[in-house]
């Protein structure tokens, strides 16, 4: 609403004033009507001469004085009050896609308790909070827009405030990266509508990709060999949006093997373990006979006896050598190292076969230490006091190596020396009457 003001002297000048009150800037007509002159002082650091003029007052509380002279002489100095509301909106320059953005400002004059409402790109309204006794305000607004935001009160608008997005890069990697497996690069952009997509994919130097693409990504990654992948996905920005970037590293590893496990790394295990005359078995299926070779594995080089198969293992096993015998003579012999807890089956003098073992672990039991010589076999199952044993071969007194269904990776016999099941066939089949044990 527009206001004027009249105001009537002795000397019979009137001093009239339209509008007092609105949005800055307030443009102010002013009339010293019947006066034969007239001195302004505006409020604001600003005069004019004349009986009427007119001033343009920035947001704030101002009082007009003026001097008019009539024309007998006479001089009268009278005051007129001039508001002119002012709202400031203040805003990042850059804001992020879908997440809340401060935006703040101020009412001039101040004035507490007033609603701001802030309107984005199209006018729509976003959100509003109310002035404090400084006249300042704070909304905070969910962007999803580039341009220009606004804000408006009763006593005003602001001048719109130009926004930018950074939009949301959404990059991931889909799949184990095990060899061998199905392995994607995922990249797409929200909104949809906030640009291209750039995609640099290089492995070893080479660059492998080097695209735009316009929508969603989706880039099959090759896992037929151990790789490192360098991935770079950059947005081409569109109007009002922002270029921003990430960077992956994807790499093609050895898989993480258990119990249980189905693939043809299993099988590539099962083959490099041989390679090394552990007793593992054929196939792509981590059963329990795995699981038996696996610990053994472990044992000898010192690693955690989880039997699973992860990076550190590939690792060791990528650098492992077949361990040394103790001992040389006889050049076909049997050795059961109870620290590691294995079996070396010892041909030529050197080892032809490891087996996980369990030796005695029970309180107040042990295995027995020394050279000893196999005196006694029994095909089959052999009933004993302790157990039934599985084509156990005595060596000495009582103790035998015989199969057991359970071999931990830790001691756990009466004294025994307890093989898989598996394995004691084989070991009984391979081993006659008179072969060398040596326990240490």
């Amino acid at each position: 609403m527009r206001w004027g003001l009249v105001l009537t002297a002795l000397l019979s000048v009137t001093i009239q004033a339209s509008p007092t009150s609105g949005p800055a800037p307030l443009r102010v007509a002013f009339n010293a009507s019947g006066a034969a002159s007239a001195h302004w002082d505006f409020g604001d650091g600003t005069t004019a001469e004349g009986v009427a003029v007119e001033h343009t007052f920035a947001a704030g509380r101002w009082n007009a004085t003026v001097t008019a002279q009539a024309s007998d002489g006479s001089t009268s100095t009278q005051t007129v009050p001039v508001t002119a509301y002012g709202l400031s909106l203040d805003a990042p320059k850059a804001a992020r896609y879908d997440r809340r953005a401060v935006f703040h400002g101020a009412v001039v004059p101040a004035e507490k308790g007033l609603t701001v409402r802030l309107s984005g790109p199209g006018g729509g309204r976003l959100a509003s909070a109310k002035t404090n006794a400084q006249g300042g305000y704070a909304i905070k607004a969910r962007v999803r827009s580039p341009g220009a935001y606004t804000a408006a009160s009763d006593r005003g608008s602001s001048a719109p405030v130009s926004l930018r997005v950074v939009p949301r890069l959404v990059v991931s990697l889909t799949g184990s990266g095990a060899r061998g497996s199905r392995y994607f690069l995922i990249a797409r952009l929200r909104p949809a509508s906030a640009g291209a997509l750039t995609v640099k994919i290089t492995r070893a130097g080479e660059s492998l990709v080097d695209r735009t693409f316009d929508g969603a990504v989706r880039i099959k990654l090759d896992t037929r060999r151990l790789a490192a992948y360098l991935v770079r996905v950059e947005v081409v920005p569109a109007d009002g949006y922002v270029a921003t970037a990430r960077i992956l590293h994807a790499n093609v590893v050895l898989p993480r093997l258990a119990l249980g496990a189905h693939t043809t790394a299993v099988a590539q295990l099962g083959d490099q373990l041989r390679r090394l005359h552990y007793a593992a078995p054929y196939g792509a299926s981590f059963d329990s006979r795995m699981l038996d070779a696996v610990y053994a594995f472990q044992k000898v080089q010192g690693l955690p006896r989880t039997g699973v198969v992860d990076a550190r293992l590939w690792r060791a096993l990528a650098n492992a050598r077949t361990p040394i015998p103790r001992y040389a003579q006889p050049a076909s012999h049997l050795e059961v190292d109870k620290s590691r807890q294995v079996l070396y089956v010892v041909r030529g003098s050197r080892v032809a076969l490891v087996v996980p073992v369990s030796t005695a672990g029970l309180p107040g039991k042990f295995t027995p230490v020394g050279r000893f010589s196999i005196y006694r076999k029994v095909v089959g199952f052999d009933p004993s006091p302790l157990g039934t044993l599985y084509d156990p071969m005595y060596f000495t007194g009582g103790y035998a190596i015989h199969g057991n269904p359970s071999v931990p990776p830790y001691p756990a016999s009466h004294g025994c020396v307890r093989v898989p099941m598996w394995v004691a066939p084989h070991l009984y089949s391979t081993n006659p009457y008179g072969e060398t044990v040596y326990v240490y």
